[in-house]
């Protein structure tokens, strides 16, 4: 029964005979009751509203398109189609706007930590937060060398160790001494590039201002246009601009006498 009153009250606001039997009415009050049900009755603008979107409805009215809302134009009526559809963007765009401060928010706090982070590590270094990573990164690539370096090396003396033990024991003599002479020019010749094994394009050899062969080879740029173009086409593109002499000012060409 009381169901049915309710929705006989949804149709009819203004029936005073069955807002008396039903406290829910909003004939009996100034302010906006949420029912159970869907739907909120709105005493200002005398319409029932959808509960999801009964918060978002403010003083400010729907206008018909963006210029009309610039100057304060045309608006929808209250309860229209169009109107709830303008209810539900706002609705809409007050959601996106919460998601987007909250992911701010969330970018800060990494932010902050990742800074305070920094500030720990660079301590320990005895740098600053801002050459924290150069730092880091180029002793990592020196260990990682080193490595490299080592890994190569090893074999060629460890042989050598073979060989002096063999000349120690009197083994082969002839032949032992002939193999260190062709070890030696090995250890001779034995280089590594250094970057031939590290990426010089990494960005913490940047941060020194080296620049890679290929930066610079695309900084030559040997298409670029002459700097003032000419609308003479009969005039070639390497030709260079001659320089215009001063034209001296009255002023300057005066001669003057000595008393």
């Amino acid at each position: 029964m009381t169901k049915v009153l309710n929705s006989l009250v949804r149709l009819d606001p203004g029936n005073n005979s069955l807002s008396a039997s039903n406290t829910h009415s909003p004939a009996i009050t100034s302010q906006p009751i949420l029912l159970k049900e869907e739907n909120t009755w709105h005493d200002k603008l005398g319409i029932w509203i959808p509960n999801d979107l009964f918060p978002y409805v403010t003083d400010e009215p729907v206008y018909t398109s963006n210029r009309q809302a610039k100057i304060k134009g045309q608006h929808y009526e209250p309860g229209c189609i169009y109107w709830l559809n303008g209810i539900r963007k706002r609705k809409a765009a007050h959601k996106l706007a919460v998601r987007q401060q909250k992911e701010y928010e969330a970018r800060e706090v990494k932010r902050l930590a990742y800074e305070e982070e920094l500030s720990t590590r660079a301590k320990l270094w005895g740098t600053s937060s801002n050459r924290i990573e150069y730092r880091e990164d180029m002793c990592k690539d020196l260990t990682n060398f080193q490595d490299h370096f080592h890994k190569k090396i090893t074999p060629l003396t460890d042989r050598r160790s073979v060989l002096q033990n063999r000349l120690t024991q009197g083994k082969n003599v002839y032949k032992t001494n002939k193999q260190l002479l062709q070890l030696e020019q090995d250890f001779g010749c034995f280089n590594i590039d250094y970057f031939s094994v590290m990426d010089d394009c990494a960005p913490h050899y940047r941060y020194k201002g080296h620049t890679s062969d290929d930066t610079k080879h695309l900084e030559l740029r040997p298409h670029k246009r002459p700097p003032i173009p000419s609308t003479n086409i009969d005039r070639h593109n390497s030709e260079v601009k001659k320089l215009r002499l001063d034209i001296l000012s009255p002023e300057d060409s005066k001669v003057f006498t000595l008393p």
